[in-house]
């Protein structure tokens, strides 16, 4: 059995979570200048920073689950008008009489890529959570030890902090690569697979190579770690070009 084109699911769960990721890390962007703490501390120990960060977090996760439950729903009851047995004669059928009306991929594939994708995302903002509690204990550890008082403290300090930020974004940033190389998969798209590996190789290039950049302002020190812009870039404008890919070259998805 396949859908109706004129439906998006997978495509549009995909896009409307990066925009809900987007507009969550753009809070947390505004909150780390609202509330500025010490010019010498990292934001990852401002206890308002981080609590806000935590609270939307969690907000996200409820929104997300929400949006991709309503779309597995919406296709379990298209599905449901046709019974098991019937489901392969029916897309046979549907191919033979209107092969441009139907999705590109049979409604329980697109199910499939749902569930897999709901899970994914599930799981890459609840370890956003406890990773953030974690590297925030790390960090927490390492300022008393290297409060940055002085300059040479300061260096070693950051160089520590940019050696070691990499490790809380990199399961995260392998699920969502996961996600889209599966996606891939189930459409026989090569590009989709090339970015995918490319995408993972300029991770680990910013993982092992690439430094630190920051920023001495008046009002607060400005860190650029590549492995954060890379993951946070993905998980919202990457999934949203990614979401929009799909909407465009594949039929009903």
């Amino acid at each position: 059995m396949y859908l109706d084109t004129g439906n998006h699911y997978l495509s549009k769960a995909i896009c409307l979570s990066a925009i809900i990721r987007l507009i969550t890390q753009t809070i947390n962007l505004i909150s780390r200048f609202m509330f500025t703490s010490d010019l010498n501390m990292p934001d990852m120990l401002n206890s308002y920073v981080f609590n806000i960060n935590i609270i939307f977090n969690i907000v996200s996760i409820v929104i997300i689950v929400i949006i991709f439950m309503h779309y597995l729903r919406k296709i379990k009851n298209v599905m449901s008008i046709i019974v098991d047995v019937d489901m392969e004669s029916f897309g046979l059928m549907q191919k033979k009489n209107i092969p441009n009306g139907i999705s590109s991929l049979k409604a329980i594939d697109i199910f499939q890529l749902l569930e897999i994708w709901v899970s994914i995302m599930m799981f890459v903002q609840v370890m956003s959570i406890v990773s953030n509690y974690q590297y925030q204990r790390f960090v927490s550890i390492l300022y008393d030890i290297i409060p940055g008082n002085s300059y040479e403290q300061a260096v070693a300090f950051y160089g520590i902090y940019n050696a070691t930020h990499g490790f809380k974004y990199i399961g995260m940033f392998a699920a969502l690569i996961i996600g889209i190389f599966t996606t891939a998969v189930f459409l026989k798209d090569r590009f989709l697979k090339i970015v995918s590996v490319g995408i993972t190789a300029f991770f680990l290039m910013a993982f092992t190579l690439f430094q630190m950049i920051t920023f001495d302002t008046e009002v607060k020190i400005i860190s650029i770690v590549w492995t954060a812009v890379i993951y946070h870039g993905l998980e919202t404008v990457g999934l949203l070009v990614f979401s929009l890919y799909l909407a465009k070259h594949y039929k009903g998805l």
